[in-house]
Parts: structure tokens; C-alpha cells; sequence
């Protein structure tokens, strides 16, 4: 049986854990991010059977200890592939070893920040998908405005030095001077960060007409704190908008609404990488493609619980409209 490591960042819901670690063998998928559910997914429509054919290793910790995680996960049984949730994750891997296949569902810029040397022959051990999230994060400025017109100022969070999030700033200032709103960059380096940036913004604005919003970019940091970003700007009535749409939904927690290729369905693009590296192909040899299946979500039940209204504009030319 083959054996995936699968690594990402994220806080462990024991906080006196620094690291959450679990082995997946079968379809149970709830637990963990979409990005897993979806190569599940994705490899049993290719015929692998989870705990048959293959099992995940699937650990998450704080940023800054990801290259100790991946060291210690590979010295303790060495893993046939090792899929990558993010920039971070893929440098961290490729810091530690050079000849284990990488797959990552979600890579912006993988030729920028030196992942591979080509997206047609990627030349080292990491191939995958591109979601494009760096690239269209202005779009996502533009729809949030379209949803909430009120909006006066947008807080981005995001942590420091991180590529795909300082790349996506140029396009966002000039989003930002089109929408007509303020543009302030928050940078965090942990999920307690997180939670206490978040604290300290305040919501203006008469009721019903938030000017205050909180727009998450492609940062594998803040989108692993979804869950805590989503319940806090809720009560504090600061409508949010994400560069991923799995989590928008009609129950709590959930974003106001988000932009882009889901993360279950990067997940599933992926497994056709992942397929080919456990048939035996080495992961410098696999062009590394670009995922489609973009879409536009809002959460009516969000809105109604922060007191707005979505244009029907917005309701009418949305993909997915929940609640």
C-alpha cells in the first residue's frame, strides 16, 4: 500500500499540540481541508482504493515548523509521495528531500518562487496545479465590492514574505482605487495573531451598510484559520470574502462569499499528478497544469446574519447563492 504524506498549515485543535497529525485509510474526509477530500476523491475515480491501494499521512502545524514536521514524518517511515498544500509546504519539502515526488493541488506562481524550473518540464521534485489565486485576487476585491457596495475599507490579511500574497498587492491596489475603498494589508505570523488583528477591527457605517470588510488572500496561514476568521468577522458584522468558495455555505461558520477554483476541486486535479507519481513517473517529468472550475459563491444566511442585504444583481449573476 502506498503511502502519502500530506502536509499543510494549520493549528492543531488540542492547543497544547503544536502539531495535528492522522492517518487516513479509508473515505473519511471530514476532518481534514477539501484539498485531501478532493485527491481522495480524485484517486478513486482513477481506481485507487483509500486503505487498499493507499493511505494519507496527514499532519498540519504552525508555518515556521513545517520543515521540522516533513524531516520528522519522513525519518520515521518514508512516504512513496508527499502532497503539498501550498508555497510553504513545497519549499519546506523540497528543503528536506530531493528525490521524494511533491504533488500540490494550489500553486499561483511555481516558476517565481522556484518550485520548478518549467510548468511543460518542471526539472525538480514537485509538479501539480495552478489555481491561479495570486492572479485573480483583484477580481476578488471587485466582486466583494459588487456584494457589499457599501464597503469603505477592506483589511487583507496575510503573513509576512509570503509570495503569492506580495505579488497579488499591485493588482490590488489598483482594484482597491477602482472600487473606491481604502486598502490596508494586516500581517499576521500564527492563528493566535489571527484572532487578535481581528479583534481590533471595528465595523462603521449606519446599519445594514457595512463600510468595513475582510478580504483573506491567497495565504495558506489565514485560509487554514477560515473557520475562526469566519465565526469572529460574524459577530463583529465585517462581511468577508475569500479566494476559495468550498467554505461558503448556508450554516455557520461560513464567509460572506469568496472567488475561485474550490480547493476539493484542485484537490481532485491533482490526483491525476499524484496517480502518476505512484505508477512510478518522477514528478520532474510531469507538466505541471492549470485547474479550471472557477466560481463566484455567497451566503445569504451570512448576510442575514450581519444585517445586509445582497443585491439582486449579485444574486442573479452569482454561481452558487446558499441559504
Amino acid at each position: 500500500m502506498h503511502r502519502i504524506l500530506a502536509v499543510a498549515v494549520g493549528a492543531s485543535k488540542d492547543k497544547s499540540l503544536s502539531v495535528m497529525r492522522d492517518i487516513i485509510k479509508n473515505d473519511r474526509v471530514k476532518e481534514v481541508r477539501p484539498y485531501v477530500a478532493g485527491l481522495i476523491a480524485g484517486l478513486q475515480r482513477l481506481g485507487r482504493k483509500p486503505g487498499v491501494d493507499f493511505e494519507i499521512d496527514y499532519a498540519t502545524c504552525e508555518p515556521q515548523s513545517l520543515k521540522k514536521l516533513i524531516k520528522g514524518a519522513i525519518d520515521e517511515k518514508t512516504p512513496d509521495a508527499i502532497f503539498a498544500m501550498s508555497t510553504s509546504a513545497v519549499k519546506a519539502a523540497q528543503s528536506v528531500t530531493k528525490d521524494i515526488s511533491i504533488v500540490f493541488p494550489s500553486i499561483s506562481d511555481p516558476i517565481d518562487d522556484g518550485v520548478v524550473k518549467s510548468c511543460g518540464i518542471p526539472g525538480k521534485n514537485a509538479t501539480g496545479t495552478r489555481a491561479m489565486r495570486r492572479q485573480t485576487a483583484d477580481e476578488c476585491l471587485d466582486l466583494f465590492k459588487a456584494t457589499v457596495p457599501s464597503l469603505r475599507k477592506v483589511y487583507a490579511l496575510h503573513k509576512p514574505n509570503y509570495g503569492p500574497a506580495i505579488r497579488a498587492m499591485a493588482r490590488l491596489r489598483r482594484a482597491a482605487k477602482r472600487a473606491r475603498v481604502t486598502f490596508s494589508p494586516v500581517l499576521v505570523k500564527t492563528h493566535k495573531e489571527i484572532a487578535s488583528k481581528l479583534s481590533g477591527i471595528s465595523q462603521t457605517g449606519p446599519a445594514g451598510k457595512p463600510e468595513v470588510g475582510v478580504l483573506v488572500l491567497p495565504d495558506d496561514l489565514v485560509l487554514s484559520a477560515w473557520r475562526e476568521i469566519s465565526e469572529l468577522a460574524q459577530e463583529k458584522k465585517l462581511p468577508t470574502f475569500f479566494p476559495v468558495t468550498d467554505w461558503v455555505k448556508a450554516g455557520s461558520p461560513s464567509p460572506l462569499a469568496g472567488f475561485g477554483v474550490p480547493q476539493a476541486v484542485c484537490g481532485e486535479a491533482a490526483a491525476h499528478h499524484m496517480h502518476k507519481v505512484l505508477q512510478g513517473t518522477p514528478a520532474k517529468d510531469i507538466p505541471v497544469k492549470r485547474a479550471g472550475g472557477f466560481e463566484w459563491a455567497v451566503s445569504k444566511t451570512v448576510a442575514q446574519a450581519i444585517g445586509i442585504s445582497i443585491p439582486d444583481s449579485v444574486i442573479k449573476a452569482a454561481d452558487r447563492v446558499v441559504g
